[in-house]
């Protein structure tokens, strides 16, 4: 309670005290006057009130804003000093022992070591400037590097059940759930660094590793995501627009067309982009949200390059269905670099691996299908 407070108060109590007295020596029209000051007061009193609680508030509020600013202030030195601490030992250099217990290493992969957890966000950023098809499919983080998917079995999904009161449902209608086991793998390459850049501190170094790194991580996910999607499965012959139309009304279960979407290649999407309907119009339509993108029945159409989903002969590979619950990408969330500097000792230069770890797994066979589109 402030000073002001307690005045106030103390000075309520006596107006109070010599409103009694007015009414005990039947003093009326004075107790009257004196009740006003009273009631003036208290609302004094009312209002001081609400501005100490405001202004204790606001005090609060600073301090935790305070304490904000210095534990991300904490968290980004702490952050660069990680960094700098794993480029130092990438290059070979002495750390010291603050900078050692900074810096994880794999001790029963090789001996690589584990990047930070700042530049594996960079080299995340990275990645996603190129075109994945991780981003279209299910998502599975691990920290192991074997174990098993467990999703629910849609083949085998039932009605609610009729519920007769006093009776137990039956076991028949629990979900049912099917286990896929995986084994993630090792994935990486090897690039030539300079010793002038692995020395320069002050040089963007993972800059330029995540980037060269980024764009073959990419390349390869999306190569065994694609072909996971092709495992197990024959291809239906998509002639033109009518047939893919067809398929897809009939090949795609409605409870999950909602969420279906479209995956070709250059070839196939440019056979799609070129048909027109009965009506004449084109039967990819824009996006209304966003005009760069095509839907083809109102599902969105995802190009790959020609490259990474190469056509054969005249056959251009199309996907289409509920990616997210067919093919699951189990991702280990690590990524390791080594650096060894003999390979390249004659050309001034340090060899560094990078690897990453992930494995891809199919789900739900039944939720999409696999065509070729008839290209000229």
């Amino acid at each position: 309670m402030t000073k002001e407070m307690r005045e106030m108060l103390e000075q309520l109590n006596t107006m109070k005290a010599e409103v009694r007295t007015m009414l005990n020596d039947n003093k009326v029209e004075d107790a009257e006057a004196k009740m006003v000051e009273v009631r003036t007061l208290e609302k004094k009193i009312e209002l001081q009130k609400q501005l100490d609680e405001q202004e204790e508030r606001d005090a609060e509020e600073k301090i935790e804003k305070r304490e904000e600013e210095k534990n991300m202030e904490t968290r980004t030195n702490q952050g660069e000093i990680e960094v700098r601490a794993f480029i130092k030992a990438l290059a070979g250099k002495t750390l010291t022992e603050e900078e050692r217990a900074l810096v994880s290493s794999n001790t029963t992969d090789g001996g690589g070591l584990l990047v930070p957890k700042d530049i594996q966000t960079k080299i995340n950023e990275l990645k996603r400037q190129y075109k994945s098809a991780k981003d279209l499919v299910g998502f599975y983080p691990t920290s192991t590097n074997s174990g098993s998917v467990v999703y629910e079995d849609l083949s085998s999904l039932t009605d609610l059940a009729d519920m007769t009161e006093m009776e137990d449902l039956d076991d028949t209608d629990k979900p049912k759930f099917k286990s896929a086991p995986y084994a993630v793998k090792d994935y990486g390459a090897i690039l030539p660094v300079s010793n002038t850049l692995l020395q320069d501190e002050k040089a963007d170094l993972m800059g330029y590793i995540g980037k060269w790194f980024g764009k073959k991580a990419v390349r390869t996910e999306n190569k065994k995501i694609f072909a996971k999607l092709k495992e197990g499965k024959t291809a239906k012959v998509v002639t033109d627009w009518k047939v893919l139309k067809k398929l897809i009304n009939k090949d795609i279960d409605p409870i999950i067309a909602e969420s279906a979407i479209i995956i070709t290649n250059q070839d196939g999407f440019d056979m799609l982009d070129s048909a027109l309907d009965t009506t004449g119009r084109p039967v990819l339509q824009p996006d209304p949200t966003n005009p760069t993108v095509k839907r083809f029945m109102g599902k969105v159409v995802h190009v790959f390059s020609n490259a990474e989903l190469p056509t054969v002969t005249t056959k251009a590979p199309i996907f289409v269905g509920a990616m997210e619950e067919a093919v699951k990408f189990v991702d280990r969330e690590v990524y390791e670099i080594k650096a060894s500097s003999e390979a390249m000792f004659t050309k001034n230069a340090t060899a560094v691996r990078c690897i990453e770890r992930f494995d891809v797994l199919k789900t739900d066979a039944d939720a999409y299908f696999y065509g070729e589109i008839t290209v000229a």
